[in-house]
């Protein structure tokens, strides 16, 4: 793939799927029919048959079905989920399938899942034994197998609900109960208390219902749901990182309908994003940054951010002050790494991390050839995954052999295809998952970590630094995935994503500090120039035209917008090159991409040479010249474009531009 196609899309990284996922999933284990005082265990019907519309900020996207049966040899529930999203001409659906099986006082016996987050399912069984769950995880044809211990009671679906029917009754009642998440490979507490009795309306009718709040010991998100007087599940609702996700009681024909997929609103999808104060250089790697958070709902509470890199200078209930430092790695680290305690699980394969895979293994020998030094053996693999992926907002997350195959997915399928290949050839690797700095905001990101020595290092097939990847990433989780996703998907990512302001206080680049005071704007303008000392970027224009946009983050690359008084447009962008590519190739194939057939031409920018292209017409110029591993393009369109241009290129200066 072609670095221009790889740069259109590697920062397009959204991690939306996968936390709608997990939160429909939360809602399909823990909620439905919940018998309550007056219905006993024996009054239950014998078919239990129910549909659920699930809507993400106002917009239905799917729906929750669930069967519960009582029989001779105990209970069983069978639970289908789907939900489907159409966002960026890409259509997103997730879909569970669980059954579980009881014995007649409700205690799990068993559980089989299956997850689609991408074309191949993930299936799953967790046998239960006294003391032990017994796991087995299967992902294409490799099948892995793991296991869970745990004390007290552990009760299924109908189990929980049968224990709650026995404790809630009026406000201020509570009960506590253990049960399995299989989506999670965890073992919780899950408490329920009713706050209220209320009227909730379903469709035309109103019906009474008890408030109940749930909490699961350790998760920071409370989920509310209103029950009927049945013990039905006629309403639930939480925060998300899009906006309240809902879960209503429907007819069938209303769920299924909700299956074909909601459109979210552009504004929901940009609440996402955390826009920041400056716009940083990425001509060489940030060494350091240093980070105000500010929470917008403290109550969730903040995550543990000292992770490796990261250090917490002071924290209130609303605010976080963050440095984080580059992580080099240790010279000397030899591969492949013998296993120990601490690092099996980081070289062990599993469900996710198919690192026994025949053509993996094939791959990463390949790759690293003859080369023993961890660290550059793990560049070459990086290199190669930044090369040969191709980016697909379709897939949420897909296990290392079906994106070796198709070669596609979104940053988590960068990260997952990076941590197997180096699992592969013998070095330790986990996945991260956090916020990454792009043209003027942070987003949700996915990178891969490799263990040199005692050291994580982190690397980003999908956003390339030279050498490992630099301190614009906000490290929220990381797991080596032999549980499954639950390290990754929940806890701090429900804490924090969608959920803070970032703004930087101060960063380092090529050993020069920078000092950002407060209240310090992004850029200044004085008549007719523009001055953005963040970027090292001043420029005049043309006395007749006007400053048009000067605020766009990504994907917009735009850094400076001029307005024509005859409609003409001009602006300056920021791109950036990969390491390993032929600069001046790159350059040229990013201008011909922008002005197709033009002209090849060579102007000077503050003496240095730029390179050029002009439409045969006149109304299409574009230049660019070249500061460490930034290109900065000068475009032009409309009466005069070429002249626009080179007017624009006459007057501006680049800090740190050799001559």
């Amino acid at each position: 793939m072609s670095g221009q196609k790889m740069k259109s899309h590697h920062l397009k990284c959204r991690l939306a799927a996968a936390a709608l996922a997990l939160v429909a999933i939360w809602g399909l284990v823990f909620w439905t029919r919940l018998p309550l005082s007056g219905h006993s265990a024996q009054a239950a019907a014998e078919t239990t048959d129910l549909w659920y519309v699930i809507q993400i900020a106002g917009q239905p996207v799917g729906y929750i079905h669930e069967e519960t049966r009582v029989q001779e040899q105990g209970l069983s529930t069978d639970s289908d989920m789907r939900i489907v999203l159409n966002r960026l001409g890409s259509r997103v659906e997730i879909g569970f399938l669980s059954a579980s099986e009881e014995t007649s006082e409700g205690l799990l016996r068993r559980v089989r899942y299956e997850m689609m987050f991408s074309n191949q399912a993930t299936k799953s069984e967790a046998v239960v034994r006294e003391d032990t769950i017994e796991i087995r995880n299967e992902s294409g044809d490799k099948t892995y197998s793991s296991t869970l211990n745990y004390t007290g009671e552990l009760y299924g679906p109908e189990g929980v609900r049968r224990v709650t029917a026995a404790g809630l009754r009026k406000p201020g009642d509570k009960v506590t109960v253990q049960t399995y998440v299989a989506e999670a490979s965890l073992i919780g507490k899950m408490t329920r208390t009713v706050l209220s009795r209320e009227t909730v309306k379903i469709g035309t009718r109103e019906i009474a219902a008890l408030k109940v709040e749930e909490i699961l010991e350790g998760m920071p998100i409370k989920r509310t749901g209103w029950l009927d007087e049945q013990g039905n599940l006629l309403r639930q609702e939480e925060p998300g990182p899009f906006g309240t996700v809902e879960v209503w009681r429907s007819e069938k024909s209303a769920a299924l309908a909700a299956a074909s997929g909601g459109e979210l609103p552009q504004e929901v999808y940009k609440s996402s994003i955390v826009r920041t104060n400056i716009r940083l250089p990425r001509a060489l790697p940030i060494d350091y940054l240093k980070l105000k958070l500010n929470h917008r709902s403290p109550e969730l509470g903040w995550p543990d951010l000292e992770i490796a890199g990261q250090k917490v200078l002071s924290r209130s209930k609303n605010e976080v002050i963050l440095e984080i430092r580059r992580r080099e790695a240790p010279p000397g680290t030899v591969f492949p790494v013998a296993k120990t305690e601490i690092n099996r699980q980081y070289l062990e394969p599993n469900a996710f991390i198919q690192s026994d895979d025949a053509e993996i293994l094939r791959l990463a020998r390949e790759l690293v050839g003859a080369e023993r030094d961890a660290f550059r053996a793990a560049l070459e693999l990086e290199r190669w995954v930044a090369g040969n992926m191709n980016f697909d907002l379709g897939i949420v997350f897909a296990p290392a052999t079906e994106i070796i195959r198709n070669r596609r997915g979104t940053c988590v399928g960068y990260a997952t295809l990076l941590a197997t290949l180096a699992r592969a050839a013998g070095i330790p690797s986990r996945i991260v998952i956090g916020y990454v700095y792009a043209l003027g905001m942070f987003g949700g990101h996915a990178w891969a970590e490799v263990m040199l020595g005692e050291r994580w290092v982190p690397l980003d097939a999908a956003i390339v630094n030279a050498g490992a990847a630099d301190a614009t990433r906000i490290s929220l989780a990381a797991s080596s995935l032999a549980e499954g996703l639950g390290e990754i998907s929940l806890g701090g990512l429900q804490q924090v994503f969608g959920q803070v302001g970032i703004e930087i206080v101060g960063f380092q680049s090529g050993g020069k500090v920078h000092s950002v005071t407060p209240g310090a704007g992004p850029y200044s303008i004085t008549g007719d120039r523009y001055e953005n000392p963040w970027l090292g970027i001043r420029l005049a224009k043309p006395a007749a035209f006007r400053f048009g946009k000067l605020d766009a983050v990504w994907p917009d690359r735009t850094v400076v917008g001029l307005d024509g008084p005859a409609g003409e447009k001009a602006v300056l962008e920021q791109h950036e090159i990969y390491p390993w590519e032929d600069w001046e190739a790159a350059v040229w194939q990013k201008l011909e991409s922008l002005v197709p057939e033009g002209k090849k031409g060579r102007l000077k920018i503050m003496r240095k040479d730029a390179f050029s292209l002009d439409s045969a017409d006149g109304q299409s110029s574009a230049a660019a010249v070249i500061r460490g591993l930034e290109a900065w393009i000068i475009r032009a369109e409309g009466k005069d474009a070429p002249l626009v241009l080179r007017r624009i290129a006459e007057s501006i200066q680049i800090s740190g531009l050799s001559e």
